[in-house]
C-alpha cells in the first residue's frame, strides 16, 4: 500500500491523547523542530517517507502508514518528536498543520489512546485503571488480555508492539500512588513471562533490548518499593511473586542472563526478610537434587550469599568455574555495601582466580565491559590500604587490561622492582615511560632501571637506522652512568665488548658509538 500522509495523520490522531501531558509536550516539540526548519533530505518512496532531523545530534527518521513500523535512530522508544517533525513537514505540503493540531485538540481520545496499536474490542476495558482491590488473578488476567491478538509472526514489528502493550498497561496503573510501583513491577514481570514464551515458540533471539528494558522498568519499581514499608494489602501480591519467581530460573529461554538478573533484583531489593530467604534457599536446595542447570545454581549461590551461607556459596562458585565471573559484579556490588568488608574480600579473592580464563572466552569489547563493571564495585584505594596483596592479585589476574591501575599502584607503594617488571611485561618503549618516574627510581635505586635500558638498547639497534642507533647510544650512556654508580664497571666493560662483537657488521652503529665516545675513534 503506498505511503499516505493523511492516513498517518489519522493514526496519530487516534494514538496521541490531547489530555495526556506527555503527548502534549511531544506535539509541541515536534512542532518546534518543524517550524525551525530542522527537517531536511526528505524523500518519499512507495512505502515510506524518510528524512533527517537536526536535533542536538542529527537523527534519521522513517515513516510508514503503520506507526508500529515507523522508527527513528534516536533512543526514544515509540513515537518521538523527530517522527512528528517529519510528519508535520510532509503534511504541510498538502494540508494545514494548524488545522490538524486544532482537530487533534478536539478529540475525546480517552477512548482512543493507542487504539491504532491494539486489537480487539476489549481496548476500552483495558484503559480502565487497575483497582487496588482487584486481586492478583484480576491483574494477571488484565496482563494476559493486553497481549491477546498480537501478531507474533512478524518479528520485525513484534518488539515495538510488545513495548506498546506494556506502556498501555502502565497507563492503566492504579490511581493510588503507593500501588503504582507494585503494578509496574507486576507488569514488567508478567510481560517478560509472556514475551519469553513467544520468543521460545517462535525461536526469536533478537529481543535482548526488550528484556533489558523490562529489567530497567522492574529495577525502577523495586527501588521505590524497597524504601517504603509495604502495606498489608500487598501481602497477596508479594506472596505470588515469591512463589512464582522460580519461573525465572527454570523456564526454557534464549535470555538466561536477563531472567537470572530479574530473579536477583527481586530477592535483593524486595524480599529482604530473613525467613523468606531461608525458605527460598531450602526450595532451591531441594530443586538442585534433580535440576543442576546453570540458572538454578546461580540462584542458589545468590540466595546463599543473601542468607550469609558463605561456605555454601563459595563452594558452589568454585564448582561453577570461570563463567561465574559474569555474575560476580552483581554480588560484589551487594557485598561491598555490607560491613565489615571481610566477606567482600573473601569473595573477591575466590572470584578473581577465574578472571583470566573468563577473559580468554570473550571478545575485546566484552572484556572491557566486564573489567569496567568489576572494578566499579571495588574501592581500590581502600583495598590498597587494607589488603594490598589482594588488590595486586586482582590486577595480575586481569592483565593486560589493568596495566595502568597496576602500574600506578606499584609506584605509589614504592615497589619499584615490580614496577619495572610490569613495564617489561607490557613492552612499552622507554621513551614513552614517564620521565618523572624514571628519575625517582634513579634517585632511590638506579640499578633497578638496568633491565629497561638494556631492552631499550636492543630494541633501538634492531630498528637498524641512523636515528635509532643514536637512541641506542643515548641509552648506553645512561647505562654506563648506572654501572659506574653501582661500582660495576667490570660488568659494563664485558657487556659493551659483547655488544660490539655482536653488532660488528653494523658500521653505522659503531660510528655512533665513536661519536658518543663510548669507544675510541
Amino acid at each position: 500500500m503506498p505511503v499516505d500522509i493523511n492516513l498517518i495523520g489519522e493514526e496519530l490522531q487516534k494514538t496521541l491523547d490531547p489530555n495526556n501531558e506527555n503527548h502534549q509536550k511531544l506535539i509541541q516539540k515536534g512542532l518546534l523542530l518543524y517550524r525551525q526548519q530542522l527537517v531536511y533530505q526528505k524523500k518519499t518512496s512507495q512505502s515510506a517517507i524518510t528524512a533527517k532531523v537536526q536535533d542536538v545530534t542529527p537523527v534519521e527518521v522513517v515513516l510508514h502508514n503503520d506507526l508500529n513500523s515507523s522508527h527513528c535512530s534516536c533512543p526514544i522508544e515509540g513515537i518521538c518528536r523527530h517522527q512528528l517533525a517529519l510528519f508535520f513537514s510532509t503534511y504541510s505540503e498538502t494540508g494545514s498543520v494548524f488545522e490538524w493540531v486544532q482537530d487533534w485538540k478536539k478529540n475525546d481520545s480517552s477512548k482512543q489512546i493507542l487504539q491504532g496499536m491494539k486489537r480487539g474490542s476489549d481496548l476500552l476495558k483495558a484503559k480502565t485503571p487497575a483497582g487496588v482491590d482487584d486481586g492478583v488473578e484480576n491483574w494477571l488476567n488484565r496482563f494476559q488480555q493486553a497481549y491477546q491478538g498480537i501478531d507474533i509472526t512478524n518479528e520485525f514489528v513484534l518488539e515495538v508492539s510488545c513495548k506498546n502493550k506494556y506502556r498501555s498497561l502502565i497507563e492503566s496503573s492504579p490511581s493510588l500512588r503507593e500501588w503504582k510501583p507494585l503494578f509496574q513491577l507486576f507488569a514488567a514481570y508478567e510481560s517478560i513471562k509472556i514475551v519469553n514464551r513467544i520468543c521460545s515458540s517462535q525461536h526469536i533471539r533478537t529481543f535482548k533490548r526488550y528484556f533489558d528494558y523490562m529489567l530497567d522498568e522492574a529495577d525502577e519499581a523495586l527501588k521505590v518499593l524497597s524504601v517504603a514499608a509495604a502495606p498489608f494489602a500487598f501481602d497477596e501480591y508479594l506472596r505470588y511473586l515469591r512463589e512464582d519467581c522460580i519461573f525465572l530460573l527454570q523456564e526454557p529461554t534464549y535470555y538466561e542472563l536477563e531472567l537470572v538478573e530479574f530473579y536477583q533484583l527481586l530477592w535483593t531489593l524486595l524480599f529482604k526478610q530473613s525467613i523468606w530467604r531461608k525458605l527460598e534457599h531450602k526450595r532451591l536446595n531441594d530443586i538442585m537434587e534433580d535440576d543442576q542447570s546453570k540458572r538454578v545454581k546461580i540462584g542458589y549461590i545468590h540466595i546463599s550469599i543473601l542468607c550469609g551461607y558463605d561456605d555454601l556459596a563459595l563452594d558452589e562458585i568454585q564448582k561453577y568455574g570461570s563463567e561465574i565471573s559474569y555474575f560476580s559484579s552483581y554480588w560484589l556490588k551487594y557485598l561491598s555495601e555490607q560491613k565489615p568488608q571481610d566477606r567482600f574480600y573473601q569473595y573477591v579473592n575466590t572470584i578473581s582466580a577465574f578472571i583470566p580464563e573468563y577473559l580468554e572466552t570473550e571478545n575485546e569489547y566484552d572484556r572491557l565491559v566486564f573489567i569496567r563493571s568489576f572494578f566499579q564495585n571495588i574501592d581500590e584505594g581502600s583495598l590498597a590500604d587494607q589488603n594490598p596483596l589482594l588488590l595486586e592479585k586482582i590486577y595480575i589476574q586481569a592483565l593486560p587490561h589493568t596495566y595502568y591501575q597496576f602500574s600506578d599502584h606499584l609506584f605509589r607503594q614504592e615497589k619499584y622492582k615490580e614496577w619495572v617488571e610490569l613495564q617489561q611485561y607490557k613492552g612499552i618503549e622507554l621513551e614513552f615511560i614517564d620521565r618523572g618516574k624514571l628519575d625517582m627510581i634513579s634517585k632511590n635505586n638506579p640499578s633497578l632501571l638496568m633491565p629497561l635500558y638494556h631492552d631499550a638498547v636492543e630494541f633501538s639497534i634492531s630498528n637498524r637506522n641512523r636515528d635509532s642507533y643514536k637512541k641506542a647510544v643515548k641509552y648506553l650512556k645512561k647505562l654506563r652512568t648506572i654501572y659506574k654508580k653501582e661500582k660495576m664497571m667490570d660488568f659494563w666493560d664485558t657487556y659493551l665488548e659483547n655488544l660490539l662483537l655482536k653488532t660488528k657488521r653494523l658500521r653505522a652503529f659503531h660510528e655512533e658509538c665513536k661519536r658518543g665516545k663510548l669507544i675510541d675513534a
